[in-house]
């Protein structure tokens, strides 16, 4: 391995990226930041007025930090006078995108594309807040263009992985991330009490993204845990499986008790 081997284009571009993230980080931490304002952005992000006080696979310290990384874009894209309905059609643009390049073995920038896709899936919800544009038909296509932007993303992994067995993991783990937003979706068409999950839809991102990432580095360097290939992305998918299962277990079990 020699210095050229840094200067390859997406390896310059994740070191560009995760220096913006960390200098992020420690304005976030460390300079401190006017609570009101702070406060307020990160109710913007949220639909729940406490703020973020979900118990999943993220912790609710990371999502205020994302809220504040992507603030600035936010910002802009209300300035802008944006329709939100708009940004919810990006992410299912880029999940297109997304697909091809996981299905093509193109790790890295799939993954890159999974977690830059799903910000505009967030910053749909909170321009249309912030622009007093909420509305039933936009929560609608919000949900609906979720699902299928997880079918598209999750198939282009499927191609990626077939004709091993693996496939078959990764078309278990589209079917039960459907079902927790499915069980969801019934239990609040009856006014049941879903408000559980452990892994949900901003986890299912994070963790594939991450994982997607970090084992296409290490492909890259010819870096095999256990000696086999893609083994950070088939860990990262297994875990989405496992506990989207145990999130559709939860929501199942707290319906049937309100």
């Amino acid at each position: 391995m020699n210095m050229l081997d840094f200067l390859q284009p997406h390896i310059i571009f994740l070191c560009i990226l995760t220096s913006l993230l960390i200098y992020k980080f420690i304005v976030f931490f460390f300079k401190g930041n006017n609570p009101e304002s702070f406060d307020e952005m990160v109710l913007r992000a949220t639909k729940n007025p406490e703020g973020y006080k979900d118990k999943t696979m993220i912790s609710n310290a990371f999502k205020e930090w994302w809220a504040f990384v992507i603030s600035p874009i936010e910002e802009s894209l209300v300035r802008s006078k944006i329709k939100p309905n708009f940004l919810t059609s990006i992410p299912l643009i880029v999940s297109f995108l997304t697909a091809y390049m996981y299905a093509n073995g193109f790790i890295i920038i799939a993954s890159v594309l999974v977690l830059s896709g799903s910000s505009f899936d967030i910053l749909d919800g909170r321009v249309a807040r912030i622009t007093n544009q909420v509305s039933n038909k936009g929560a609608f296509l919000d949900s609906s263009l979720d699902r299928l932007s997880e079918i598209v993303i999750m198939f282009g992994l499927f191609v990626y992985f077939f004709p091993s067995y693996f496939c078959f993991v990764v078309f278990l783990a589209i079917c039960f991330s459907l079902t927790v937003s499915y069980v969801k979706a019934a239990a609040d068409n009856l006014n049941l009490d879903t408000d559980t999950g452990i892994m949900q839809r901003a986890d299912r991102v994070v963790y594939l993204g991450i994982g997607g990432i970090i084992s296409g580095i290490l492909d890259y360097y010819e870096i095999h845990p256990f000696g086999i290939d893609d083994t950070i992305l088939m860990l990262f998918v297994s875990i989405i499986l496992l506990f989207s299962l145990i999130s559709t277990i939860q929501r199942i079990l707290l319906s049937t008790k309100s």
